[in-house]
């Protein structure tokens, strides 16, 4: 692929893709019939790299089928290996001036072959859907980009701004390549008007009395924290058990730890329910608008229903514990590590103080292994915030845009330094099938998300005519 460079090449002598408009939509043309097939071996190609850490070959195997599947991009968009597995192309636009960023990554966590009832690494496509780790989270959105790109290239389109498309290969260990991709731009001196990455998606569930599918945008992210405990006691043989022991003491943390947060209405949330509220009937909005009803059922509702209680405060939960290496033998010391997703408004001290009180009075040691603070809360206004609307809306139609606090992480929030318009946001409909395969077995996604994919992309990089450029 073409390194650092000109302006020079263009795409007049390149071979066009088979692409037919559609009808206009409120006075936009988007594509609609383009080469699906084509798209979809390419895609079901790039599924069987087997993307996993540590795995250098298959990444340099994925690499090389970028470049021998897209040769419009190859040709023409500019290209640099960034922090070891970062991908990062550019496709220079009219004005420089301006710029967006498009983001994924194309690294995959282990999938069991054994509990799959495809293999995970197959690419396999049948009966409308494509199988494969990665099929969701997140090669489809990788994918989805690269075939919008090469479709327009391939009618020498030139977008308005410049493009970046910013593809992490470490995103599931944490890594820094999205890291050093930002420092890259930071060295530009890129300012994105937007930046997408992936988050929430469309869901046809109602909401609040919402009629219509949501589009949930994620504005803004929780921090997170791990954070180690260690009991200790004097241990012995079972036969007399002394009065401390070690694994009652972190038992008993545990127990204490689920009562530690209290649900809070955070900005994001606020931002939320005045979205929501534009979408519903009066007697929603009129709880909604009332801070002393929200406040009165929110405990009861963060308690019994996990979403909303992943929204409104401080999670945790204990992931590792250990001690003990006898059956009969009570062990001197236990040690276990907690995860903490840390509300917008909170902080990693914060949270870790409210953790130390919530178990004084037990014998333990807590300690901070690392963490990350919640990032900055996105506008839900201006350019950037307008594009993306209305990319949604040619896509799916009639669609309530909801902006959520996302509960998970991404490599989205490193990019806070150039831009105040992040949004996290997967094109797709997800179903609960497709959400609980993330990570989990039998990952896969329809050819009508794939192919709905590929048209929002479009829609973002040209909303008025394919056709025209002038």
């Amino acid at each position: 692929m073409r390194e650092r460079g000109g302006r020079g090449l263009t795409a007049k002598s390149l071979p066009p893709v088979t692409c037919k408009p559609a009808a206009s939509l409120k006075g936009v043309i988007i594509l609609m019939d383009f080469d699906f097939d084509r798209a979809l071996l390419r895609f079901s190609e790039l599924l069987k790299c087997k993307t996993i850490s540590g795995n250098d070959a298959e990444f340099e195997r994925f690499r090389v089928k970028l470049k021998e599947l897209y040769p419009h991009i190859a040709q023409i968009c500019e290209f640099e290996l960034i922090g070891g597995t970062g991908l990062f192309f550019l496709w220079r636009g009219k004005n420089a001036a301006k710029s967006i960023v498009l983001m994924s990554h194309y690294d995959v966590v282990p999938a069991e072959a054994e509990q799959w009832e495809k293999p995970p690494f197959s690419g396999e496509i049948l009966n409308g859907e494509i199988w494969g780790r990665g099929a969701v989270d997140t090669k489809c959105s990788l994918c989805a980009v690269m075939e919008s790109v090469e479709t327009l290239i391939s009618h020498d389109f030139t977008p308005e701004c410049d493009v970046y498309m910013c593809f992490g290969g470490d995103e599931e260990t944490s890594g820094d390549s999205a890291k050093a991709i930002v420092a890259e731009l930071e060295l530009r001196g890129v300012k994105p008007f937007l930046v997408l990455d992936e988050g929430g998606a469309v869901i046809k569930t109602k909401i609040a009395g919402i009629k219509v599918p949501c589009a949930l945008v994620g504005i803004a992210e929780k921090g997170y924290m791990n954070v180690e405990f260690i009991a200790r006691g004097k241990g012995g043989h079972t036969s007399l058990p002394s009065k401390s022991n070690p694994i009652v003491t972190i038992s008993e943390a545990v127990l204490k730890l689920k009562k530690a947060f209290k649900p809070v209405i955070s900005e994001p949330s606020r931002i939320m329910i005045n979205s929501v509220s534009k979408h519903i009937g009066f007697k929603f909005r009129q709880v909604l608008k009332s801070s002393f009803i929200l406040k009165m059922f929110l405990g009861k509702f963060a308690e019994n229903v996990p979403e909303i209680g992943a929204l409104t405060q401080t999670i945790g939960a204990i992931t590792l514990i250990d001690g003990g290496n006898a059956l009969n033998v009570i062990p001197e010391q236990v040690r276990a590590v907690g995860n903490f997703r840390v509300i917008s408004g909170s902080s990693v001290n914060e949270t870790l103080e409210i953790i130390k009180k919530a178990l004084q009075g037990l014998e333990i040691e807590v300690n901070l292994i690392n963490g990350s603070e919640p990032s900055k809360i996105s506008r839900v206004s201006g350019e950037g915030w307008s594009v993306l609307n209305t990319a949604i809306s040619e896509t799916w139609g009639e669609c309530a845009v909801v902006p959520y606090l996302m509960v998970a992480g991404s490599d989205s929030r490193f990019y806070s330094s150039i831009s105040d318009n992040i949004y996290r946001f997967s094109p797709m409909i997800m179903t609960e099938a497709e959400r609980s395969s993330i990570h989990g077995v039998n990952e896969k996604i329809s050819e009508e998300n794939f192919k709905s994919m590929i048209q929002f992309y479009i829609s973002l990089l040209n909303p008025y005519n394919i056709f025209k450029n002038p």
